[in-house]
This record gives structure tokens, C-alpha cells and sequence, in this order.
């Protein structure tokens, strides 16, 4: 069976769009695969007190740990990860900023 390697040049089109209709996502940045997710309070005002651990709590029941700077998620993946890897940290980071909307309320 072959396995298919995703590389980091080959993710300029990650789905980044997904975010933005999220309640608490004020900005998104992306280059090959690395992305930072700023999260908003209201989408207006950036959040006061820190969400380190709320999202790293959250994540981690979605099976990912991530790497908080300030109110920034940031997915950093491997560089040699499959399509199917890629899907399933996409789809658990929407549920983990999901979560963490809900929490911020």
C-alpha cells in the first residue's frame, strides 16, 4: 500500500475560510501549513485575560495539543503529514475553537 506525503509547499490552499464563520475568530494567517488563529472576545475586542489554558484544555479533547501565543493559536504540523492527518487537525481545531467560544461567554 502506498502512502501519500503531504509537503509544506503543497498547502497554500488550506481551508482557512472554515474559520472565519467561528463567532471568536478575529484574524487568520497562513503560509504552507503553519497558521495562527487570533481568537476575539465578541469579534470585536481582543480578549483580556489569557486563553492558554482554556485552549489547551480543549484541544486536548480533540486529541491535539497546540501552541498558544497570547490569544494566537498557532498549528505548526509536521512537515510530512497525509491528507487525512491534515483533515482530522482541521476538523478539531474547528471544534476546539468551537469550545472555547462557548467557554469565553
Amino acid at each position: 500500500a502506498t502512502t501519500e506525503i503531504y509537503t509544506l509547499s503543497l498547502h497554500d490552499d488550506l481551508p482557512i475560510y472554515e474559520f472565519y464563520e467561528l463567532e471568536v475568530v478575529g484574524d487568520v494567517r497562513q503560509k504552507g501549513m503553519l497558521m495562527g488563529i487570533e481568537l476575539l472576545n465578541n469579534n470585536s475586542i481582543k480578549t483580556r485575560k489569557s486563553i492558554n489554558k482554556i485552549v489547551f484544555e480543549e484541544g486536548k479533547k480533540h486529541s491535539i495539543f497546540f501552541r498558544t501565543l497570547g490569544n494566537v493559536v498557532m498549528l505548526v504540523p509536521p512537515l510530512a503529514i497525509s491528507n487525512k492527518e491534515i483533515n482530522l487537525l482541521i476538523d478539531g481545531t474547528i471544534k476546539t475553537v468551537n469550545g472555547v467560544s462557548k467557554l469565553l461567554k
